[in-house]
This record gives C-alpha cells, sequence and structure tokens, in this order.
C-alpha cells in the first residue's frame, strides 16, 4: 500500500496518481531537485514501496515545480568528503540506486521538466521512456567540476544516442535543447508544459497497461540485458574512478569556481 511520505520537502515524495500510477517526485525545488546521499537512500526505499504494490502496475518520476527535474548531485557535497572512501561510497550509492530504478520490474516513465544535469538526466535515463517539456534543456557538466559521470549513466547514453554523440555531449558539457534531444534519441516526446507531460504519461500508461505485467517485466530485462552486461564489468571501477578525481587539488578549485558561477550568475 503506497502511503504519502511523511516528509514531502527535501526528499523524494510518493504518492499514488491514479489507480494503478505511483508517481514519485525528486522534492527539493529550492535547490532545483539536486540530490545527496539521504535523498538516494529514500529513492531506493520508495522505489521497494511501489515494488511492493500489486496493484501499482506504472510508476512515474519527476521534479518538484518548473525549473529542474533534478540538476544532479549538491556540489557541496562533493567537496566536503572527509575522505577517499566516503567519496567511493557515495559514488556506488549513486550507481545503486540508477540500477535499482534501471532493473525496476515494473515501466517507469521520466517527466522532465526544466534542466536535467548530469546524474539528475541518469534518473531520467534509468527510466524506460522519456518525455520532456519544450524549454527543458539536458547537460553532462562534469568534466568542467573535474568529476566523471558514473558508468552506468555513461553506458546507458551510449544505447541511446550512440558513442559518438555521447563523447560529444560529455566531453563539451554543453545543453542539449528538447528538439535536440528528441532529435539524437535521448527522449521519446516533446510536449507543451508540465500539464502536457502527464497527460502524454498517462496516454502511454493506458497503452501499457494492454500487456500483462509478467511479458512487461520480461520484456524490460531483456532489452536491457546488453547495458546491464557493460555496467555490471565495467561499473565495478566507477567509484574508485569518483574517489581518485575527489582527492585532486583540480577538484576542489574547479567545483568553488562553478559554485561561484552559478551564484553570480556567469555562463557555465
Amino acid at each position: 500500500m503506497i502511503e504519502p511520505s511523511s516528509h514531502p520537502m527535501k526528499t523524494i515524495s510518493l504518492e499514488r496518481h491514479n489507480r494503478h500510477t505511483a508517481l514519485i517526485t525528486i522534492n527539493n525545488p529550492e535547490k532545483q531537485n539536486a540530490f545527496d546521499a539521504g535523498l538516494l537512500t529514500d529513492l531506493k526505499a520508495k522505489l521497494r514501496a511501489v515494488e511492493n504494490d500489486k496493484t501499482c502496475r506504472i510508476l512515474y518520476i519527476t521534479g518538484s515545480g518548473d525549473r529542474a527535474f533534478s540538476t544532479g548531485v549538491f556540489l557541496k557535497d562533493l567537496i566536503e568528503f572527509d575522505t577517499t572512501s566516503d567519496a567511493r561510497n557515495f559514488a556506488a550509492l549513486l550507481e545503486s540506486a540508477m540500477d535499482r530504478l534501471f532493473n525496476f520490474p515494473k515501466p517507469v516513465l521520466a517527466l522532465i521538466n526544466g534542466y536535467a544535469l548530469g546524474g539528475g538526466f541518469g534518473l531520467a535515463m534509468s527510466s524506460d521512456i522519456r518525455i520532456m517539456t519544450e524549454g527543458s534543456k539536458i547537460g553532462f557538466p562534469a568534466v568542467k567540476i573535474g568529476a566523471i559521470l558514473p558508468s552506468g549513466c555513461t553506458y546507458r547514453l551510449i544505447s541511446l544516442v550512440g558513442a559518438g554523440h555521447a563523447k560529444e555531449l560529455l566531453l563539451t558539457g554543453r545543453h542539449v535543447t528538447a528538439e535536440e534531444a528528441l532529435k539524437i534519441g535521448m527522449v521519446n516526446y516533446v510536449v507543451r508544459d508540465k500539464k502536457a507531460l502527464f497527460e502524454k504519461a498517462d496516454e502511454l500508461a493506458e497503452l501499457i497497461m494492454e500487456g500483462s505485467p509478467q511479458a512487461l517485466s520480461m520484456t524490460k530485462i531483456t532489452v536491457n540485458k546488453h547495458a546491464n552486461e557493460l555496467i555490471y564489468r565495467y561499473g565495478l571501477y566507477s567509484p574508485d574512478n569518483f574517489a581518485y578525481l575527489s582527492d585532486t587539488r583540480d577538484w576542489q578549485e574547479r567545483i568553488h569556481r562553478f559554485m561561484n558561477r552559478k551564484k553570480t550568475g556567469k555562463k557555465r
């Protein structure tokens, strides 16, 4: 049985959207729905609740407000790791949360409103179908702060757009418009506004629920198999690489500059 979150702010909220659909919302709008370890842990708990609810057949995930789906990890958290072990543990948690969403046994639709950056779009890539509003933007700014995208995110991006597009987007860190995202396969649909996000999602959900739950789950397993093999084979090294970079001077200096640019409104 899905119960509303008792801590709706700065966390993950879970509610019933309609009879057979659950809605998870990344609920930290004042920080553009950025996430930390606590929020990722909460996400995994909410996913277990939806999985255990037999009346729920489809999951939507979105961001609170209109500014962002999620801008990824709190930058402040990235410069406050006490040890490389702390950094590694965080990277492993991020990977496991995305793996949990990617391998969720029920269909997942990501409703992208506003910015979806770095690990924020990583959550959307871990979903099965992505719907995006016209004014939204996607980007992977990790290299600009001396970091790397998690292996799972990287391989899922490659599976969506191919290695050529993936390299260009990861190496430049530039923003992708909704029009371009649709053209190169990052998203499945582009709609007018947030209201239209839910209308399109409901339309797709009706079609999806014509299939049997078992067949839908097995279809996801089959489609995800190749990406999962790559992620499991190479993902073990991703937390180590993240931890190594977190201990460099370049990491600290770049994150501080990046945070200052955001405060002053300068272009990133």
